[in-house]
């Protein structure tokens, strides 16, 4: 797999990781400390999952349980004719997106403080999310109008495999886009629910 960042992008995905960081000293936005190993291992484990899982994504993306921001503010920045939704129900993660894409000049992201549960979008859209809950729980997420996958950002390891059989019955299909990042083996999970059988 190739990936190249034009210069543009890297600044703009290093001043993220900068940014994300400096305000982890007031407010929690994530477990890292330093920027370096912020972006090495969280920034750049977006952009490679983007290359494995871009062709699944539609033109609109919810970036459910965003944080810090992850996915959706590194998809946005490389991904400029897609249009994102970042939703948390944290107000103070949400007044940081906002202030760091308006930063960034980002115009192709939208923040929202609420739950997913509340979010109506009218548009195709697929549900994407940095998964550290169970992939039965997230899959059995209330099914949303419109909905038409489920990208799940997850490790490709045994306990995927297991998370897999025990959701069979939420799942009509699912597609495992594989990636490799700093020599650990991940995986985007496309999931697909028996409403959206036919897509």
């Amino acid at each position: 797999m190739q990936l190249e960042l034009s210069k543009e992008n890297e600044n703009q995905l290093r001043s993220f990781s900068e940014a994300v960081i400096e305000r982890n000293k007031h407010h929690n936005l994530t477990g890292y400390k330093d920027t370096l190993t912020f972006f090495d291992e969280q920034i750049m484990d977006c952009v490679v999952a983007l290359v494995a899982c871009k062709n699944a994504l539609e033109k609109h993306v919810v970036d459910c349980g965003s944080g810090a921001g992850l996915p959706s503010i590194v998809w946005a920045i490389l991904e400029p004719e897609i249009t994102f939704y970042s939703i948390d129900k944290n107000s103070k993660k949400i007044q940081f997106q906002k202030q760091i894409t308006e930063q960034l000049g980002l115009t192709n992201i939208k923040m929202y403080h609420t739950k997913i549960e509340n979010f109506v979008l009218d548009e195709p859209h697929t549900v994407a999310m940095k998964a550290f809950g169970q992939i039965k729980k997230l899959a059995s997420l209330k099914q949303r109008e419109n909905q038409k996958n489920l990208i799940l950002l997850k490790k490709d390891n045994k306990k995927t495999e297991e998370e897999l059989l025990e959701a069979p019955t939420l799942l009509y299909d699912y597609k495992k886009h594989q990636y490799v990042l700093n020599k650990e083996k991940m995986v985007a999970l496309e999931l697909y629910d028996n409403k959206n059988s036919s897509n």
